[in-house]
């Protein structure tokens, strides 16, 4: 990860390769991941290009003729699980990057970053609330565009709340 040069100008490249540091750096503190939400999303996106193939295969092998009734069911169905999965992602998933449990503690971390802004915001909800935490980007990225892993891992213990590697 510290070997990919990102360009320090680009917002999203900054936030999505903080954001993908997340998880390797909970597993270092032994949280186990849930992959729950990805799972979903993926149900829903397979669900809807399989009823797409199995359409186009149908219409190919029987000719249009054959197949319109069943390609407008076919079409309903994909509408429907692609509305699914666009609101999965905009209304469940939001901007979270990492769900997560330790023991009995579940851990959910939503991150956030405006258009133009160099903070990163971060939301950590656990069973014992809510803690935000913000910080710039500047801090964790060389001059090169080189993420800092240590010095990220300095703002991510600040976090998920001091908890130091190994507890």
């Amino acid at each position: 990860m510290a070997a990919t040069k990102i360009n320090l100008h680009s917002i999203p490249d900054l936030k999505n390769t903080t954001d993908d540091a997340i998880a390797p750096y909970m597993s270092t503190l032994s949280y186990k991941q849930s992959h729950h939400l990805t799972d979903v999303r993926l149900a829903l996106g397979f669900s809807a290009c399989a009823i797409a193939a199995a359409t186009f295969y149908y219409d190919f092998t029987l000719g249009w003729q054959k197949t319109k009734d069943a390609t407008l069911y076919a079409v309903i169905a994909y509408f429907i699980l692609n509305t699914m999965l666009t609101l999965w992602i905009w209304a469940v998933e939001g901007g979270k990057v990492y769900v997560g449990s330790k023991g009995g503690e579940k851990i959910t971390i939503e991150t956030y970053s405006g258009k133009y802004s160099p903070i990163y915001e971060v939301q950590v909800t656990t069973n014992k609330g809510i803690r935000k935490v913000k910080g710039e980007y500047m801090k964790w990225f060389d001059v090169r565009g080189r993420l800092v892993e240590e010095r990220l891992r300095e703002f991510l213990e600040e976090v998920v709340g001091g908890e130091k590697k190994g507890q």
